[in-house]
């Protein structure tokens, strides 16, 4: 009678304090009871079975009338025939699962009861260690299962918001500093709402900026946001500038954990402040968070106050966290000044050529329509090619193909790379292989890529900063990155993006960026004089590797090498380059072998970034860019060695993209600054792609080469590839 136990219902914050009396209300029993009723009922948690034929409240009658198992098993002449009949077979069953689930409550404990009290916890220590190792969804339950040392979030943010059109308080707000939180109805900018003293905000509608324009376009003037970009490209796209960023709440927790991808600032507000500002709604295309009231009485001016309240008190704690975690260069230098370059080059966006691109569709579904009669000739039959069942049963079932794999659930597997290996079993199977092809180029790019094409007939994709735990940046709407650069299938998509009139694209590709880096960290002096050389790095590794003469270093030995070099940069081990090169693993262990007796200091540098993010918890870029792997301590050996691999990419994937950043803000301040009509479009893995006037081309030529070569010292030189074309096919062809 003096117990309660807190009984989960369903997850973990739905659960009730269940006494003697609820365990009567429930059952309809006293608590000593439940283990005689459970007896008889079973519990298929416990895998206990029960009595046949006896439910609820049959169990329930039973108790409650005999008390116990002994009385009902007294009383079983005065039961029905069958419910006799079957109380009686399971009676050595019933008596075993009463016994099972009886607590024992015999064992001899040293400590007093007030030993086991629960202490109080320190919630911002715990919240710290938390987000080092990205527990993100493990403090959310925290938070939501309460108790001693929980952290109790706050009321709502009481603001009191005053809208001004007065010239004179607008030019009073003018002078700084601006911690603003966009307002969106939908795709509109209609205002801003900027925090002032502690409890009090200003909402500025658009149509009213006009004394605030100068301040907006101020550097010395800081300006203060979450995920600042969309109202920079907002601005832009309103022939107004802005400049002077200096905190962004968004970027910050991203570069303090990195893993946290794309932060939202009620989270933020909720673990670094606990404070409670309110749900928000995603009103804004490219990812800023709207403060729109769908109950239809216009803009949540409220919760838009709460926001930049919210952002105005994030930024000392945020600040502390930089500077304890080493983030503090890499937000001021690098993701701040590149927001303006993003939101300039989504507001410029790209030509499309939309009648291309149906045509092209057009073409495709030809093509695709004469594979489909094909594939059903050679599999003797018609069938849905896009089922994975149904093409199972063609190919392994029908067709008897040899299964080479199976999927996670036991089946035989149809993916891709299974595919190519079959390829000569059956004339089928090339033909399906070029059929994927060709439908993901009409679905994903050909009918994908229409339906984006604005007004003005160019394409604006978005650019994520915080997508990647690498530091790369990733786009969407559509994503760039997505689209093949070197197959021919990939040329044809970027043949549809077309220069303007009187210009061409310019493509400057860094070359092996990364093969330089891994140069430049582990020393190695056989892989620095390959690249000082200024050969050709892959036949230098194979003349090395495999003992050739550079001159006689064929296509395939300098392929291996290709694939050596590029697969270390991605913890590639044997098996893994075996399958890559279709040999056996133990020649694929010679190849490495080879390659770190003759690089010594790679393989020496690839022990030691290991180990030392073992020990740190993190791996660090040449800038100072952290990314914490978590996964190093587990003690799931996949999930470990995928921590490896990501220990290995992170320091080197990460400074290739901090270079290109680097990069990227050099350039746009000097196209900027010299007045030139060049503009910057799009970042795709390692390349930059401008817009050109034809009459311009040789200066901006030189002017990308010069910044994108120079803008960081290596051990050995960084090289730009440059091609120039009227569409991004012919550029890169």
């Amino acid at each position: 009678d003096r117990v309660t136990v807190i009984y989960t219902l369903r997850g973990i914050s739905d659960n009730v304090a269940a006494d003697a009396a609820y365990i009567q209300k429930k059952y309809g029993i006293r608590p000593d009871q439940y283990p005689d009723y459970a007896a008889l009922r079973g519990d298929s948690s416990d895998n206990l079975p029960g009595v046949p034929g006896v439910g609820e409240k049959t169990a329930t009658k039973l108790v409650s009338e005999y008390g116990d198992l002994d009385g009902i098993y007294e009383h079983l002449e005065d039961q029905t025939p069958r419910l006799r009949e079957s109380l009686e077979a399971a009676r050595e069953q019933v008596f075993l699962n009463r016994r099972l689930t009886y607590l024992v409550d015999s064992v001899p404990l040293d400590d007093d009861i007030e030993s086991f009290r629960l202490e109080e916890w320190d919630a911002a220590q715990v919240r710290e260690v938390f987000n080092g190792l990205a527990f993100k969804t493990l403090w959310q339950r925290l938070q939501e299962i309460g108790g001693a040392g929980a952290p109790q979030a706050d009321e709502a943010i009481d603001v009191e918001v005053a809208t001004v059109r007065d010239p004179r308080r607008l030019a009073e707000l003018a002078a700084g500093p601006l911690v603003m939180e966009p307002v969106w109805d939908h795709e509109a900018l209609i205002g801003v709402m900027i925090a002032g003293d502690e409890g009090e905000a200003s909402f500025v509608p658009a149509e009213h900026f006009g004394p605030l324009e100068a301040a907006f376009a101020d550097p010395a003037v800081p300006k203060i946001l979450h995920d600042a970009k969309p109202l920079v490209r907002a601005l832009f796209e309103m022939d107004l500038d802005f400049d002077g960023l200096e905190f962004d709440t968004s970027l910050a927790g991203y570069v303090i954990n990195p893993a946290e991808r794309a932060p939202d600032l009620a989270e933020l507000a909720g673990t670094v402040l606990g404070l409670e500002i309110g749900p928000s709604a995603d009103q804004k295309a490219g990812g800023a968070q709207g403060t729109l009231d769908f109950g239809g009485a216009g803009p949540d001016l409220e919760g838009a106050a709460r926001r930049a309240t919210a952002v105005a008190r994030l930024v000392e704690p945020l600040t502390e966290q930089l500077e304890a975690r080493g983030g503090a260069t890499v937000l001021r230098e690098l993701e701040l000044p590149l927001v303006r370059v993003l939101a300039r080059m989504e507001e410029a966006g790209i030509g499309v050529d939309r009648q291309y691109l149906v045509e092209l569709g057009e073409s495709l579904r030809d093509r695709l329509a004469g594979l489909e009669a094909r594939i059903y000739q050679a599999a003797g039959e018609p069938f849905n090619i896009n089922s994975s069942l149904q093409l199972r049963e063609i190919l392994y079932d029908k067709l008897a193909l040899p299964v080479l794999k199976k999927t996670p659930k036991g089946a035989p597997s149809t993916d891709a790379s299974v595919l190519q290996k079959l390829a000569s079993e059956h004339p089928v199977v090339d033909h399906l292989l070029e059929y994927r092809a060709l439908e993901k180029l009409r679905s994903t790019y050909v009918d994908g890529l229409i339906p984006l094409i604005g007004r003005d007939g160019r394409i604006h994709c978005v650019f994520n900063q915080t997508g990647a735990a690498t530091g790369r940046l990733s786009s969407e709407r559509p994503n760039m990155q997505n689209i093949p650069i070197r197959t021919e299938e990939g040329r044809t998509i970027r043949r549809a993006f077309v220069a303007d009139e009187g210009h061409r694209f310019l493509v400057a590709d860094y070359s092996q960026i990364e093969l330089r880096i891994l140069a430049h960290l582990s020393g190695d002096p056989g892989l620095l004089e390959a690249f000082r050389t200024g050969g050709d790095i892959h036949s230098a590794t194979a003349a090395r590797v495999f003992g050739a003469d550079p001159e006689a270093v064929d296509p395939d030995l300098r392929r291996r090498a290709k694939t050596i070099n590029f697969g270390l940069l991605y913890g590639m081990e044997a098996y893994g380059l075996a399958q890559r090169l279709e040999i056996s693993t133990e020649e694929a262990q010679a190849h490495m072998d080879a390659y770190f007796a003759q690089f010594p200091q790679v393989q020496a540098f690839m022990e030691g970034i290991v180990e030392r993010a073992r020990h740190d918890g993190y791996t660090t870029t040449l800038m100072g860019r952290r990314r914490y792997l978590p996964e190093l301590a587990s003690g799931n050996y996949r999930i470990r060695q995928a921590g490896e691999r990501m220990a290995l990419n992170a320091p080197i994937q990460g400074a290739a993209a901090d270079i290109i950043k680097q990069a990227m803000i050099e350039l746009d301040v000097r196209l900027t600054g010299e007045w030139m009509a060049t503009a910057m479009l799009l970042q795709v893995h390692d390349e930059l792609v401008f817009e050109v006037p034809e009459g311009e081309m040789e200066r901006a030529e030189a002017l990308v080469r010069e910044v994108m070569e120079g803008v960081s010292v290596l051990e050995v030189p960084l090289l730009v590839d440059i091609a120039t074309g009227r569409t991004l096919g012919d550029a890169k062809g």
